[in-house]
């Protein structure tokens, strides 16, 4: 999902998920717990910047595709088993 971005395009984790988070993420706990699960897909992707410090975790404008993404994918994976 890279594609050129600039740094605006990028929001802190906490914002993102209490304007965006939605049933998928209703709380931080439920997005951390998501990005400790796929961590190197995200970061991969070019999805999820990991900061060290007060800065915290930057998602980029694709994030919650990507998230809804790899959510059906595990769904079709449990359907299939």
């Amino acid at each position: 999902m890279i594609s050129s971005y600039n740094a605006a395009d990028f929001r802190k984790h906490r914002d993102w998920v209490a304007e965006h988070g939605g049933d998928l993420f209703p709380t931080i706990g439920a997005f951390e717990w998501f990005v400790r699960q796929h961590r190197q897909e995200l970061i991969n992707s070019g999805e999820l910047i990991v900061r060290r410090g007060p800065g915290g975790t930057l998602v980029g404008p694709n994030f919650g595709r990507l998230a809804i993404t790899i959510v059906q994918r595990e769904s079709r994976e449990r359907g299939a088993a």
